[in-house]
């Protein structure tokens, strides 16, 4: 093998792990959180507007509310049972970005073509390289070498077709986020 291109590697944490589920989270479950948000915005709202008595209001504005502000709570759960299951034992990995692959080793080691990314996620200090909902390679910005993060993002980008995106919580979403969306729920 030629020798690569770029390197990165993550060493886990709790906290990347947790990051890791949100990112998951906000990739692939937009829809699940507008759900959440119109059933919460429904509850609260025949709190408000329905002859309920005092305590069914009280109780439909509190599970409302609570939809309304936990957008995350079902990546927190997945992540905190991931965490349980490992007792704390979280890998390290690395990944080699050659000409046609990226080379991945940690838990084991294996070769991923570059097709087979299906969505590029970035944050302010990860990049995201999903092949499935389930399968994704998380990487620390900081751990680039070579260092030049904006040169890498357009190698991802030309080796795999796809671009990055910076996902959000749907609350914080624009309606550029919203329009692309909806795109991607009628591409599925």
């Amino acid at each position: 093998m030629r020798e690569p291109q770029y390197r990165a590697k993550i060493t886990h944490t709790e906290k990347t792990v947790q990051q890791l589920y949100r990112m998951q989270y906000y990739s692939y479950g937009k829809a699940q959180m507008l759900l959440r948000a119109a059933v919460g915005f429904g509850l609260v709202l025949a709190a408000v507007m329905a002859g309920f008595p005092l305590w069914a209001r009280a109780l439909l504005l509190l599970f409302g509310s609570w939809l309304l502000v936990s957008r995350d709570f079902p990546a927190s759960v997945r992540a905190d049972r991931v965490l349980s299951e490992r007792k704390a034992k979280l890998p390290g990995m690395e990944y080699r970005f050659g000409e046609d692959a990226v080379h991945l080793t940690g838990e084991g080691s294996m070769d991923l073509p570059y097709k087979k990314f299906t969505r590029l996620a970035e944050d302010r200090d990860y990049l995201y390289l999903f092949v499935t909902r389930d399968s994704v390679c998380m990487m620390e910005r900081t751990s680039l070498k070579p260092p030049s993060v904006e040169e890498f993002k357009k190698f991802i980008e030309e080796k795999t077709g796809l671009t990055w995106r910076r996902e959000k919580p749907f609350l914080s979403m624009s309606i550029y986020d919203i329009r692309q969306l909806l795109r991607d729920l009628k591409s599925r």
